[in-house]
């Protein structure tokens, strides 16, 4: 119920654009040092393509169930060139003009951090942790924008 209020309550609405390769681009930064910090871990480099693309698709369906109540219509596509991700987010009052860069940024922030968890560890993880703060974050940022 409470979705459905937000939703017919947005008279403003802003679009996040997101590239797989910014995402690509943070897990695989993370993922040239970690073998090298744990002997057990396996390099994650663009030879592992397809088990990222899987796990960045697992991650954004994660996060638009979040979203529920603020998103007003989303398109995920990952064999485009660009704008893989896009999200249109409902808001009922007007957003700060630093609110969709902030956005994008949690977002893409959330998403290599769930990846690498179900690469590297587990929720208990550091990015587990790292997830939950920036998936937090990305809530926090919405909560602020529609008071």
């Amino acid at each position: 119920m409470i979705s459905l209020q937000l939703y017919r309550k947005a008279r403003y609405r802003i679009d996040i654009s997101i590239d797989l390769d910014d995402i690509q681009q943070r897990i695989y930064t993370e993922g040239e040092w970690h073998p090298a910090d744990n002997a057990t871990a396996y390099g994650v480099t663009s030879a592992n393509s397809a088990i990222i693309d899987r796990r960045v698709t697992e991650a954004v369906n994660d996060l638009l169930t979040r979203l529920g109540g603020y998103l007003m219509g989303h398109n995920v596509n990952l064999n485009l060139d660009s704008e893989n991700i896009v999200l249109a987010i409902g808001l009922a009052t007007r957003p700060a003009p630093t609110l969709q860069e902030q956005m994008k940024e949690a977002i893409v922030t959330a998403i290599a951090n769930y990846v690498l968890m179900s690469l590297y560890g587990d929720e208990e993880s550091i990015y587990g942790t790292a997830w939950r703060l920036w998936r937090s974050r990305v809530m926090l940022l919405l909560a602020r924008a529609s008071r």
